[in-house]
Formats: structure tokens, C-alpha cells, sequence
């Protein structure tokens, strides 16, 4: 499945959401553990993941290139690895906590740690992201719940070399070009089962 892009008609949002995830559910588990592992081998090789110590990485949902066997790893080499929580005060926006804790399912119906104790967005050195589709620019789609836009939204005026925000993705994910919305945080880098791609 193609989506072709008429230089006068931007491309929708929506039916680049619809077209990308029925692509991700397509794929076996078979597929789904290749590209994991790919992933994780392409990532723990940069130079970005050998100098991170705290790591966020989510748990894959809907078809998502699946981070688990790069959580693995890292908590194997001593990274600290962490998972998003929805914030209970600051809507629309994310916290997060130790990956090896004991999960409940959020309103989403996707599981979270049960903590006290969280970290904050720019305590991180390294985040792993999902999305929908990327483009060449190192523009991200994402589900369109803005969540990881609106936690890092202060890196668009920060000096701070981190965190740097690294996509993960199936490589049939990306696209000529996203339509770009003015709140979007760019990504540092994708890594997709065929590689690193870093802007």
C-alpha cells in the first residue's frame, strides 16, 4: 500500500493513520520479532545509546515495531529503563516510571507502571518513541493524542543536548513528506529493522 502525495493536496493525517496502522497489523509475530531484534541491534550500535543511561521506551501496542528485546538488552548492560505514564494533573502530557514494576492498564487500555516515584521529562537521556509514519526530514506522525509533542515541547527551545528522541519503526512506515504541524518535535533519528536514520 502507497500513499502518493499531490504537491497541491497535502497528504491527510488520517488517512496516513489508517493506511500505516492496517500495514503494522499485518505483520506475523514472526515479522514483529525480526524487526525487533533488527532494532535493538541498530540502536544499541550508536553512539546516542552507548552514552544514555536513563532510557524510556514504551510497551508496543496496534502493531508498533515492538521495543522489547532493546528493553531487554539495555536492562541487561545496567541502563535504566523507564515507561510513560499518563500525567494525573498535567493533561495530555507524560511522566515516567521504572519499566520492571508491576503495571495496571490506563485509560488507553495500555499498561503502565504503578509508582510513587517518577521521572520527569528532562531527566531522560533517551527517548524511544512510536509512531505512524515518518518522512525523510525526520518528521514524526504519531497517533494524534500529542502526548509525546506536548513533554517535550521544551526541547524546541532548549540548548541541552538531550533527550534525544529516536523514533522506532517498520521501515514501510515512511513517507515522501508528513504535513507538519507547527507543535510537532522533530526526532534526532528512526531505526527501522533495516538501519539508523539520523537527521
Amino acid at each position: 500500500m502507497s500513499i502518493q502525495q499531490d504537491s497541491t493536496q497535502p497528504i491527510d493525517r488520517q488517512l496516513i493513520r489508517q493506511a500505516m496502522r492496517g500495514k503494522r497489523q499485518s505483520l506475523s509475530d514472526q515479522q514483529q520479532l525480526k524487526h525487533a531484534k533488527a532494532i535493538a541491534k541498530h540502536a544499541m550500535s550508536a553512539n546516542f545509546f552507548t552514552r544514555a543511561q536513563t532510557i524510556a521506551i514504551y510497551l508496543a501496542n496496534d502493531g508498533e515495531a515492538n521495543p522489547v528485546v532493546l528493553a531487554e538488552k539495555s536492562l541487561y548492560r545496567g541502563k535504566q529503563c523507564v515507561l510513560p505514564i499518563l500525567h494525573p494533573t498535567k493533561k495530555g502530557f507524560l511522566q515516567f516510571a521504572d519499566y520492571r514494576l508491576p503495571r495496571k492498564k490506563n485509560k488507553f487500555g495500555i499498561e503502565e507502571p504503578i509508582s510513587r516515584e517518577f521521572v520527569k521529562a528532562q531527566q531522560l537521556d533517551l527517548v524511544f518513541m512510536p509512531l505512524v509514519a515518518f518522512d525523510q526530514q525526520g518528521g514524526r506522525l504519531g497517533m494524534g493524542g500529542g502526548f509525546y509533542d506536548r513533554s517535550f515541547e521544551f526541547l524546541r527551545h532548549s540548548t541541552l543536548p538531550k533527550p534525544k528522541l529516536i523514533g522506532l519503526a517498520h521501515s514501510f512506515q515512511q513517507v515522501e513528506s508528513l504535513p507538519i504541524e507547527e507543535w510537532d518535535v522533530p526526532m534526532h533519528a528512526i531505526v527501522t529493522e533495516k538501519g539508523l536514520i539520523e537527521f
